[in-house]
């Protein structure tokens, strides 16, 4: 059955409210998962309007509070925390990632339990924690925790759109129904939905314009530095390489981050002699070189030393029929990017998607004729 892209008589905000409410349909739980920012502000704010329709007086919200947190962002959630129809839940659990520092990506810990550093800041008194244990927690393990606390079926609402990336264009384009909705790794019972999917940056920030609701003041911040509109921990593979701009949006709480990680000011300084270009151009030669990347920079034994693995042995049989769309320009640099980027844990498109059109905002929606 082909698929095609088609325009039709709709637009995204009605839409995004015609599948949350589907969501309530087809689960016992839905919970909302809040990062602070805006794409997750639309959703929670859609998901009150929807559950007023329904007749009910309370939307379930969770928060994986990452520790390395701009307190304009805490700010927000704690705004939203204190509204009547809020039902939040405020996680500051051990919760495992990747730092890149210095050219090298390795892991990091948030509330490490160990004691091997300070944190940031303290929990917050109302967070939910996991006592005394030193279990560490990953993104999906997450999960679990959460539907521990329901019974019968869950749906995980996030406010992942399809145009922050390939990969999450990918994400909800792959399924012939409900592309919007997928099985989460860790737990049967869980569902991971992404409603606002077709959503553009445009429509995000015309909603709250709209309608009066709050953002995080972050984004202000991030205007006057030049940087991208994004809330996320600076120690990503991203934000590393933007560590001077985060000096300009929060002084404050640079200093206490390099204070804690003192790396991060030689990555500030030094950053366009360790840059990815550099990187790229030491191990993307070949696929040999990529393999010798996920050596040095992805801890052996770890899952995501064997995803990587694996991954760069399925390019290799591939590239061996489709050098083009593999190995363009002769060489393995688009996917050594890729495997810097993570895009490996899922899976990594070969070059010839990377310049497809995107969905373009107002009015697409992907259906099945």
């Amino acid at each position: 059955m082909a698929r095609q892209r088609k325009f039709i008589d709709a637009n995204v905000y009605e839409e995004a409210k015609k599948r949350i409410h589907h969501i309530y349909d087809l689960h016992d739980n839905v919970v909302c998962s809040f990062s602070g920012g805006k794409d997750s502000g639309v959703l929670i704010n859609l998901t009150w309007e929807v559950a007023q329709e329904r007749g009910l007086d309370k939307v379930d919200i969770i928060f994986r509070d990452e520790e390395l947190v701009p307190q304009a962002v805490l700010d927000n959630v704690f705004f939203y925390r204190q509204q009547p129809w809020a039902n939040l839940t405020w996680y500051a659990v051990p919760l495992r990632s990747n730092k890149y520092i210095l050219g090298e990506t390795s892991t990091i810990v948030f509330w490490d339990p160990s004691g091997t550093r300070q944190w940031l800041r303290p929990k917050p008194q109302w967070a939910e924690t996991l006592g005394d244990t030193e279990d560490i927690l990953t993104q999906y393990s997450m999960d679990n925790v959460i539907a521990k606390n329901y019974k019968g079926s869950v749906a995980i609402m996030t406010g992942v759109r399809a145009s922050e990336s390939l990969v999450r264009y990918r994400s909800v384009v792959n399924a012939l129904y409900d592309n919007y909705i997928s099985q989460s790794p860790a737990n049967t019972r869980v569902k991971l939905c992404k409603p606002i999917y077709d959503w553009e940056v445009d429509d995000v920030f015309k909603y709250f314009s709209d309608t009066g609701h709050r953002y995080t003041t972050w984004y202000e911040s991030q205007l006057w530095a030049e940087d991208t509109f994004r809330v996320a921990t600076p120690l990503n593979t991203e934000n590393s390489k933007k560590l001077d701009k985060w000096a300009k949006e929060d002084p404050e709480f640079y200093d206490r981050l390099s204070t804690i990680f003192p790396e991060v000011r030689a990555q500030e300084r030094y950053i366009n002699d360790i840059d990815k270009s550099h990187v790229v151009k030491k191990y993307g030669k070949d696929l040999d070189g990529v393999e010798l990347w996920i050596k040095q920079n992805i801890q052996e034994g770890t899952n995501a030393y064997r995803k990587a693995m694996a991954e760069l042995q399925r390019i290799r049989r591939r590239a061996k029929t489709q050098p083009a769309i593999w190995l363009p320009h002769g060489n393995a640099e688009y996917v050594l990017k890729e495997f810097m980027k993570g895009s490996y844990k899922r899976q990594i498109m070969p070059v010839k998607f990377k310049d497809r059109n995107r969905p373009t905002r107002w009015n697409f929606i992907t259906i099945i004729v």
